[in-house]
């Protein structure tokens, strides 16, 4: 979670039921905190706290900002999954692995 004077702005979700690998299931910002870097606080607090070796998310071909966001902390798409929601495909992305807190390339 991301606070801001003591109240919260934002929060990331990671599981580990994609595959038995970490996946960021969501990420939420409050709308006056955006564009300041709360969201990438939060990929970053993710990435340290994975303990796989790998690290998934996936954003909606539509939602721009999100694809933004993880482009500018290195990630790129790994997959297109058609299907679950009609017409508006989603983007998989993956952490580089030497990123992770806990396993790093090899572990997991």
């Amino acid at each position: 979670m991301a606070e801001e004077s003591s109240a919260p702005v934002g929060y990331g979700v990671l599981e580990y039921t994609f595959f038995e690998q970490g996946f960021l299931t969501l990420l939420t910002v409050a709308p006056h905190a955006r564009r300041r870097g709360v969201a990438t606080r939060l990929v970053e607090a993710v990435e340290a706290a994975c303990t796989t070796a790998k690290l998934f998310t996936s954003t909606n071909v539509s939602n721009h900002p999100m694809q933004r966001l993880l482009h500018g902390v290195g990630r790129h798409p790994v997959g297109l999954v058609h299907g679950p929601d009609e017409g508006d495909p989603g983007l998989f992305h993956l952490c580089p692995g030497a990123r992770l807190g806990g396993a790093g390339p090899a572990g997991g």
